[in-house]
């Protein structure tokens, strides 16, 4: 199944109340998906950055060509990892993986109702 497939599924189940999400896949730039609880989220913008924060603010991006952290400038390449000052974890990576952990986690929060 394809990236946009998985995606458009996982935002149209019905999710226990923790769970919001914000924009629209299909019509707008920025969607988002995020547990309110612990901060998860999943985020979608322009159809090109993908990224999943955990809830021990680990984020994994798809490769951007530069940005800056601790007063530097990365140029990261899939595999990379940074650690800000902050101590917040960065991982570049694929957006079929992020499209996976989206699924992954958020799938667990599907109503059954």
């Amino acid at each position: 199944m394809h990236n946009n497939q998985k995606i458009n599924e996982l935002l149209f189940q019905k999710f226990n109340s923790n769970i919001c999400i914000l924009g629209n896949f299909s019509k707008s730039k920025y969607t988002s998906i995020l547990d309110v609880d612990n901060g998860t989220n999943f985020i979608i913008s322009d159809n090109l950055i993908y990224s999943f924060k955990d809830h021990e603010r680990h984020r994994w991006l798809t490769v951007v060509n530069s940005f800056q952290a601790n007063g530097e400038e990365y140029f990261p390449n899939i595999g990379d990892h940074y650690t800000l000052d902050s101590g917040i974890k960065y991982s570049f990576t694929t957006k079929e993986e992020i499209v996976e952990m989206a699924v992954a986690y958020f799938s667990k929060h599907v109503s059954i109702s």
